[in-house]
């Protein structure tokens, strides 16, 4: 029997935050879900600006950027942008060769585009298919309807959020995170710990995200002498490092607490569309390459939407969430496309970040995604959903080739490890429940073995260095079966030589 197993260690958290409550194990239960969500009462947002760090506020459009869509205009002559002449550019068309045989050229019109400078948040184009998406997965919650909702691409999520967090945390300020938490975010974190004085309140997880009761009373019994935190991070699907997946019921306590304490919510939702919706007996989604019949296609692409757990956007009746999607897992990690999705006066501001830092998504990355938009996906937003819903039933064959190579290395049944069954993303989370210090089997006898892992101590917002941790992350993206078997059964054998070796340890140390 598999068992949930998070992080249950005491720690010192900034601010007089209480600290987090320790982590139960929990048995494994499957959560039916659907997309029936029932409308928050709205409290919406009157004033952005309190959100809003003094650098945020004080950024203003960039005089070149500001003239595109002037520039844009029939009849324009432009002497003003310093665009490059395009007859100097050395490439003339780009052809997509796709999996299935199908070819598709871009032509000289949409390859000029690709390799000229072009507007901030995106291709309009491609902005216009992903608006399609978002109405089409994620509704138009907002009670405000004056108020709008943006869309940015990006150069991938992660550089969207890292704007994010510049533009919402200011030095001294503390952020909401949940514990633990995705590596790449602490890495844009810390730096700010460290030189900005800026303080990590962590919020305890369990196997369906963030606990609701201990967000309320972090909040609740937080210093008067301090300022409460304004901003919330997760990752909601298919937790990067955990797997956990937070449920409508759950998503819905959160979402009250945020509009209880006046929260803007980060929702980093790189895994979304990686979720283990649709029963894997399915036929339609055994196979990556679509079918010829598109009718099929959207079909398809119609009942994953319709299997997945809605997002805190979706429940967004306040316009307080500022969501973030990649199409790295989905389409291609090194094409660095990602987007956002949220209120305008906060996209704005992340907008104003990118004209004086990137300047705009590159060019040929977002050509390529909107040709497979235009040709692949037929333009509507079920033929992107079908596409994601055969990967995620990739993922999820891979998820159970890992588990039956921890089985057949009898890592659960032997009493060695805890961990849940994740329904969507690529990560395990490991208990290994025989070991003093995860992080020292990892960079030691798994290391000798040559199979890898990442400590858990990574994804601890607070850690210190030497503080030991029994949390291992595994993934399952890439292995192939016969690697997972072996990996499996190197960590068996890593474990057994640590326990023979700490009790040595302990037979020869001094008794008291």
């Amino acid at each position: 029997m598999f068992a949930q197993a998070v992080a249950s260690r005491g720690r010192r958290v900034a601010v007089a935050v209480p600290a987090p409550a320790a982590r139960t194990l929990l048995g494994i239960r499957t959560m039916t879900t659907n997309n029936k969500t029932t409308t928050p009462i709205a409290k919406p947002i009157q004033d952005y600006t309190k959100y809003l760090t003094a650098v945020s506020l004080a950024r203003q459009p960039s005089a070149i950027r500001a003239l595109q869509p002037i520039m844009a205009m029939p009849g324009m002559i432009s002497l003003a942008g310093g665009l490059p002449n395009p007859a100097t550019f050395p490439i003339a068309n780009v052809e997509l060769t796709l999996k299935n045989g199908a070819k598709i050229s871009m032509g000289d019109t949409m390859t000029r585009a690709a390799l000229q400078y072009g507007p901030t948040p995106g291709h309009p184009d491609l902005v216009a298919f992903f608006e399609k998406l978002q109405a089409r997965v994620h509704g138009t919650p907002y009670a405000n309807k004056q108020l709008e909702r943006k869309i940015l691409v990006g150069n991938g999520s992660q550089d969207l959020l890292a704007k994010a967090i510049n533009a919402l945390v200011a030095p001294g300020d503390t952020l909401l995170v949940e514990s633990p938490c995705y590596v790449g975010t602490l890495a844009i974190l810390k730096p700010m710990v460290k030189a900005q004085g800026v303080k990590l309140a962590e919020v305890p997880t369990d196997a369906h995200g963030l606990i609701p009761d201990a967000l309320d009373k972090i909040l609740a019994d937080w210093p008067a002498t301090s300022p409460k935190p304004r901003v919330l991070y997760t990752v909601p699907t298919g937790g990067n490092p955990t797997g956990n997946m937070a449920p409508i019921e759950r998503r819905r306590a959160i979402y009250a607490l945020a509009q209880k304490h006046d929260l803007v919510m980060l929702e980093d939702d790189p895994y979304y569309y990686l979720q283990f919706a649709l029963p894997p007996t399915d036929a339609a989604t055994q196979q990556l390459t679509p079918p010829a019949d598109q009718t099929t296609d959207v079909a398809l692409g119609d009942r994953y939407a319709s299997a997945l757990v809605p997002s805190y956007t979706s429940l967004d009746t306040d316009a307080r969430v500022i969501r973030f999607e990649s199409l790295s897992k989905v389409i291609s990690a090194g094409l660095r496309v990602g987007l956002c999705t949220g209120p305008a006066p906060l996209v704005d501001r992340i907008a104003l970040d990118i004209q004086a830092t990137s300047l705009q998504p590159t060019g040929l990355s977002q050509a390529v995604i909107l040709a497979l938009a235009q040709h692949s996906w037929h333009g509507v937003p079920a033929g992107f959903l079908a596409h994601a819903a055969r990967v995620a039933a990739f993922y999820r064959s891979r998820r159970d080739a890992l588990l039956k190579a921890m089985s057949a290395a009898r890592l659960v049944e032997d009493g060695l490890v805890e961990m849940s069954v994740p329904q969507a993303g690529m990560f395990l989370w490991l208990k290994l429940k025989t070991v003093d210090d995860a992080s020292a089997l990892v960079k030691g006898y798994a290391t000798d073995r040559k199979v890898l892992l990442l400590p858990g101590i990574e994804f601890l917002p607070n850690a210190q260095p030497g503080e030991p941790c029994a949390f291992v992350r595994a993934t399952y993206s890439t292995a192939t079966d016969e690697q997972m078997q072996e990996g499996m059964k190197r960590l068996r054998e890593c474990i057994d030589l640590a326990m023979r070796d700490q009790q040595k340890q302990k037979q020869q140390a001094p008794k008291k």
